[in-house]
């Protein structure tokens, strides 16, 4: 059944990803994922051509529904397909663009519907639609990497939460739970410099300054979770992004920090890894 294969698209500040998504089961045709990277400062000619090359590559895979979905970073009107981004290092040159005019224009393939959501909430509808948290009817999560996304799930339905700007510790989330904080405390206690978070996990030999930073970082997540946690008694945690697959220098202790605190909720990493937005894009329609 063609309707049941949507092309999924996860659209980040430097790359595209795309592939065919079965909806019914949240999993991935094999063969139709295409991912390329894209100067996000370049002019639109350039952005709508380099993604579209992306997205027919996917769509002439197999038969599909002819529909897209878009997980899109914000702000971003999703309803009219209008980019509002802008000074934030990216997309400029979309700014005030229709692009879902622009996309449909270019695009080789038939196309009958094209959709745009939030990047942080396709993440969650990914995780909840075919994964461990499908189970709970009230679900956080939170995507750790370049910036701080996050999304709440209810009853099966994932949106935007918008923590990144939450008041947190004299400043907001994002100063906390993004790779810029990671970086400079690394930087700072090791006395060294590394240029990302990715560089961060895959070079650097586990050692003091290392755990030190993933120890406040498990602090600092604990106690956001705790407050959190006081407003509104959720029922699971997700995390995804970059920086949560080093779970295993940070999990352990955010687990034990969050049941000291008496807060009985399951942490899990996310199911879908990379491609937990693009399927739950796809999920969402």
């Amino acid at each position: 059944m063609t309707n049941n294969i949507v092309l999924g698209v996860d659209i980040g500040g430097s790359h595209i990803t795309a592939a065919l998504v079965d909806v019914s089961s949240g999993t991935i045709l094999k063969g139709s994922v295409n991912r390329e990277k894209i100067d996000s400062l370049a002019d639109a000619e350039h952005i709508i051509s380099n993604w579209c090359i992306v997205m027919d590559k996917s769509l002439q895979f197999a038969a599909n529904a002819g529909k897209i979905a878009i997980a899109m970073p914000g702000p971003f009107d999703y309803q009219n397909g209008i980019s509002y981004m802008k000074g934030m290092g990216k997309y400029d040159a979309l700014y005030g663009m229709d692009v879902r005019k622009l996309l449909l224009s270019e695009l080789k393939y038939e196309v009958n519907e094209l959709h745009f959501k939030n990047d942080a909430g396709c993440f969650l509808q990914g995780e909840i639609s075919h994964g461990p948290a499908a189970a709970y009817n009230l679900v956080v999560g939170f995507t750790l990497g370049t910036g701080f996304g996050s999304a709440f799930g209810r009853n099966g339905v994932a949106t935007d939460a918008d923590y990144w700007c939450h008041p947190f510790m004299g400043g907001i989330c994002e100063d906390f739970f993004s790779s810029r904080w990671f970086v400079s405390k690394y930087n700072n206690y090791a006395g060294l410099v590394v240029n990302n978070v990715k560089e961060l996990i895959d070079d650097i030999v586990i050692g003091g300054p290392l755990l030190q930073v993933f120890d406040e970082f498990s602090m600092n997540m604990g106690a956001f979770l705790t407050q959190l946690y006081k407003k509104q008694k959720f029922d699971c945690v997700v995390l995804g992004g970059n920086i949560s697959n080093a779970s295993t220098l940070f999990l352990p202790q955010l687990k034990y920090y969050i049941q000291t605190m008496a807060i009985p909720v399951p942490i899990y990493i996310s199911a879908k890894g990379e491609m937990a937005a693009l399927i739950g894009a796809a999920c969402s329609v």
